[in-house]
């Protein structure tokens, strides 16, 4: 099962709680600079607080971040990973239309038979 989740308008604790209530077992992180002032969502306190909470954090935006960086390999690794996998895509925008975990990610992984499902936090 695959999620995507931005994260521009929850708190890291509102995160975590949407996170664990939908049985994702592992955050892969789409930002090509995985650091931010919002508390909660830099890189290093992911990579602490999930575990924390039985969720294994990963930082793939040297591999599928914005800015044209997507190589086919990751898409690929990503479809067959996501198979026997809760998985949530995260990225900053709210909203899915609006970045490239949906217009690009998304998009590719359908090729591979994936689907996305696009959480939408108001």
């Amino acid at each position: 099962m695959l999620y995507t989740i931005g994260y521009q308008k929850i708190t890291a604790e509102q995160l975590i709680d949407i996170l664990a209530g939908y049985g994702v077992d592992t955050l892969v992180d789409v930002r090509s600079r995985p650091y931010t002032s919002k508390k909660g969502f830099h890189r290093r306190e992911l990579e602490k607080t999930l575990p924390e909470r039985g969720i294994t954090y990963c930082w793939a935006g040297d591999r599928l971040g914005g800015f044209g960086r997507i190589t086919e390999t990751a898409i690929f690794e990503l479809a067959g990973f996501v198979r026997d996998r809760t998985v949530c895509l995260m990225c900053m925008e709210a909203d899915p239309d609006q970045c490239h975990r949906k217009t690009e990610i998304a998009r590719r992984l359908a090729a591979c038979n994936v689907a996305a499902h696009h959480l939408i936090i108001d």
